[in-house]
């Protein structure tokens, strides 16, 4: 045997105080002697391993159980530890498949060598450390890996980004997305007055004000689509999304949200309001013809005077049906307002619901919806005969959902259309898109329709 120096022989058993320590703390210790190539392996370590209490053990034994793709990585922190001239005493961490179940295992390794003069030469005869299974640990971080990976494509794919502010401090949290949406390159680190830089004219101001009335009537969402000015001068909509995170352990006030690009959703979105306001103009104007054409035509009796009060209900229902009222307007008063035209003294059409208001985003599709229904009664439906009627009932639920029922009766018998017209792709998709939704019920005894309108924060707000 070569001659040894410097070096002390203690091999470490299950019984020592060490030993049990690191029993209760879960890890294994192991003690390689590079003489005789013999590893002594504790219980733990044994049984982290999958190895029988009492097989010998090599080297050989480990490098089997390493896993092929984790070998060369292994080997090779296992030469910087050996090395003298390095004496590396850093973790690895790779896998094993353990002989007696099969199972693939994350561990973690951690040792120190021991170094002798053998021979005249500094080389390492003892390599000794511990053992850690941290199976769960390294799934756990790998699967949140693959979880960020995907939302950063998801993030990407939806021009989206998250963003965080200190609102004491005012400095933002950026990423990488939130850099590409403003346009700044992807490692920079620009303050908060850099984004604001970007907003277009009054926007900084009016988010502003709309933070602070949040913040003081107690509420801690807030959801607006903000303008932007780029330095190239091209022009973007953003819609934020923002809440108040609750205090964290330094008791400082934060604030979270996304923002995703919108600008070609709000750009069609401001062509269909140009094409319906038009359309909105020529109704009225229309509307105004025809009440003039009657002041000139007949004699200013009773079936005039129900005739013009039919049009200047047509004409408050066309505000409602092309999106100009902004005011809140509750489920009643839009029903009276836009079948207003179509009912008479015989009260035709039974009106009954809770007193709720209309979700402010389906204002004008609702009473679009519901002008359509009373149009398609008249020339087909339950209003095209002297018996027939309507009867408009509503509720909201507890998610905020409102539903209306329209339901008629003693009308022409109904059979559901060989083809899908105009007014029924209207009333499905037209009027109220999702997350709304339209259902008809064509019965023999009268056509039903339910409408599901969601409230206000599924949808962007303007």
């Amino acid at each position: 045997m070569p001659h040894m120096q410097n070096e002390e022989r203690s091999e470490p058993r299950d019984s020592d105080p060490y030993q049990l320590a690191c029993l209760a703390a879960g890890v294994g210790v192991w003690d390689w002697d590079l003489r005789s190539d013999e590893i002594y392996f504790s219980s733990l370590a044994r049984e982290i391993q999958g190895l029988p209490p009492d097989e010998p053990a090599t080297f050989a034994t480990v490098r089997a159980l390493t896993h092929p793709d984790d070998a060369a990585g292994m080997l090779a922190a296992l030469e910087r530890a050996l090395d003298p001239e390095n004496r590396s005493q850093e973790n690895y961490v790779y896998r094993i498949t353990r002989p007696d179940t099969g199972e693939l295992r994350w561990v973690r390794a951690h040792g120190v060598a021991r170094f002798a003069e053998v021979e005249g030469k500094i080389q390492a005869v003892h390599y000794s450390g511990s053992l850690e299974d941290i199976t769960e640990r390294e799934e756990m971080r790998r699967a949140l890996a693959e979880s960020e990976a995907r939302l950063r494509i998801a993030l990407d794919a939806a021009q989206m980004a998250v963003w965080e502010i200190d609102l004491e401090s005012d400095i933002v949290t950026s990423s990488v997305e939130l850099n590409r949406l403003y346009g700044f390159p992807d490692d920079a680190k620009p303050a908060a007055d850099d984004f604001r830089a970007r907003y277009a004219p009054g926007e900084g101001e009016r988010l502003a004000k709309a933070g602070a009335e949040a913040r003081a009537s107690g509420e801690n969402k807030l959801q607006t689509q903000v303008r932007h000015v780029f330095p190239d001068g091209s022009e973007r909509v953003f819609l934020l999304r923002a809440a108040l995170a609750p205090v964290d352990h330094t008791g400082r006030e934060r604030a979270i949200g996304v923002v995703f690009d919108i600008t070609e959703q709000a750009r069609q979105e401001e062509r269909i309001a140009t094409v319906a306001d038009e359309l909105r103009h020529r109704l009225k104007n229309l509307a105004a013809l025809m009440g003039a054409i009657a002041g000139r035509t007949w004699a200013r009796d009773a079936h005039y005077e129900s005739f013009m009060a039919r049009l200047r209900a047509m004409s408050a229902a066309t505000d409602l049906m092309f999106g100009k009222e902004t005011r809140a307007i509750a489920v009643s008063e839009l029903v009276d307002h836009v079948l207003a035209p179509f009912q008479d003294e015989t009260c035709k059409i039974r009106i009954e619901g809770s007193p709720v208001p209309v979700p402010n985003k389906a204002i004008s599709g609702l009473a679009m919806a519901l002008h359509e229904l009373a149009t398609n009664a008249v020339k087909h439906g339950a209003l095209s005969v002297p018996a027939g009627g309507i009867d408009v009932s509503w509720h909201s639920t507890a998610d905020g959902t409102l539903e209306l029922h329209w339901k008629e009766h003693g009308g022409p018998p109904v059979a559901k259309p060989e083809h899908v017209g105009f007014g029924t792709q209207l009333l499905r998709r037209g009027a109220l898109p999702p997350p709304h939704r339209v259902e008809l019920c064509y019965l023999a005894c009268g056509l039903e329709a339910h409408i599901h309108v969601a409230g206000d924060d599924p949808r962007p707000e303007e």
